[in-house]
């Protein structure tokens, strides 16, 4: 079988990465390892270079120099100075012309090697002009419109309402256009459902715990012989850093041999107190007064680092407003460590509460130091305990049962179309 992923992201060695970029590598390389032909269509705004495995093809689809000028051209014209708007129609057009872009380089693989199945995944919508011609499926990473108001100062996932802009409802009705739509999360195929009339089918992700290639010179650097806790993801709202930010405090004088360990991309929150916007990490880091010491940075890491950290942590703190079957939360089950997650955020999916981890309420932080006091007051008998069935609960996701899923849905699709 020759499949091609279509993605706007993809990780390897160099570079960190989300969910979605581990998504297509640990993919490419399943469906590789077992023999079938895998092409990858990387879209970017502009040229990018990345290495790859040898044996399977990358091709970078990106929008060229000249048309982008002649896109902001013709924007401004349109827009009249109104740059809000602006910003939103350069970024649907671009959107537009790398759809048009994947669509050919996927023709031009047909020609050269026949493509059986394409999986695009549904971000800045590359389906949008998909080929008819050749059977598809669209993966949700997000619904887009959900996570943006996510990333936001103020958050209900009970609301009726999410706005949409010209972007998101691209992305949407690339997905209604798809005839085979798949969503490796409950919680986002429910609301996906709810809010555009969408039903996908579930599909869980595979994961790959590969330890030939740690580096744990980091670790060794700056944690090695410190008992910390584990906050990582990109540091935002989004990623419950703000519920971070309020229970610190009170973390750092109860438990005083105790340090915070932050990973990844810093945005900004609005601090109450000052009435001022900080970068994540420094806010965590003021609110903890005089325990701010204790509180270590780390930046934005390549797994290969990252995976040693988290190994070595004493809980890995997640109190994620929404996500898309957490890949932090796995990686930290799958190495057998306590997770305190958030209910109805797709944590429920992976965590039974207080056996495989703990799941507090949203946007509680009373709630997250009460899990917070629990997990650190466990004997080592019941942390083993509660590490083992966190590792039971990720076997299902071995790239053995998702290859299997994975190969019988591109099949039923294929002999559907």
């Amino acid at each position: 079988m020759h499949i091609v992923l279509v993605t706007n992201e993809l990780a390897t060695e160099k570079n960190a990465s989300g969910g979605l970029a581990s998504f297509t590598a640990n993919m490419a390389r399943i469906f590789a390892e077992k023999g079938h032909r895998v092409s990858v269509i990387l879209f970017t705004t502009k040229e990018v270079f990345l290495e790859f495995d040898s044996d399977i093809e990358l091709e970078n689809v990106f929008v060229r120099k000249e048309v982008w000028d002649w896109t902001d051209k013709l924007t401004r014209i349109i827009c009249f100075g109104k740059k809000k708007l602006y910003d939103e129609l350069r970024r649907a057009i671009l959107d537009l012309e790398k759809s048009y872009y994947i669509s050919r380089a996927i023709s031009k693989l047909n020609k050269k090697n026949k493509v059986d199945i394409v999986h695009y995944c549904n971000l800045q919508a590359p389906s949008l002009l998909a080929l008819k011609n050749i059977p598809y499926v669209v993966r949700m990473s997000s619904l887009t419109r959900t996570c943006m108001k996510a990333h936001e100062r103020y958050y209900s996932i009970e609301q009726k309402e999410y706005p949409a802009t010209l972007r998101m409802r691209m992305e949407e009705t690339a997905m209604k256009r798809a005839r085979y739509v798949i969503s490796p999360s409950l919680l986002c195929a429910e609301l996906t459902q709810r809010l555009i009339g969408i039903k996908p089918d579930i599909l869980e992700s595979p994961f790959v715990l590969e330890r030939r290639k740690w580096n744990d010179t980091v670790y060794n650097q700056k944690l090695k012989d410190k008992m910390y806790i584990l906050h990582y993801g990109s540091l935002s709202y989004f990623k419950g850093t703000h519920i971070v930010a309020e229970t610190i405090w009170r973390l750092l004088k109860e438990y005083s041999d105790i340090y915070l360990v932050m990973a990844g991309s810093s945005e900004e929150i609005y601090d109450e107190n000052s009435g001022m916007e900080w970068k994540a990490f420094e806010l965590v880091k003021q609110r903890a007064g005089e325990y701010g010491d204790r509180v270590l940075y780390l930046g934005q890491l390549v797994r290969e680092k990252l995976y040693p950290i988290i190994e070595n942590a004493q809980i890995c703190w997640l109190p994620y407003r929404l996500d898309n079957l957490s890949n932090a939360c796995i990686e930290a089950m799958a190495m057998g460590k306590i997770v305190i997650g958030t209910e109805r955020s797709s944590f429920e999916q992976l965590i039974e509460d207080r056996i495989s981890g703990f799941l507090c309420e949203r946007e509680s932080p009373e709630s997250n130091f009460s899990a917070l006091k629990e997990a650190l007051q466990m004997t080592e008998q019941e942390k083993q305990k509660m590490g083992e069935e966190a590792k039971k609960q990720i076997e299902r996701l071995h790239p053995e049962e998702i290859y299997k899923n994975y190969l019988e849905y591109y099949e039923k699709v294929i002999r559907e179309w």
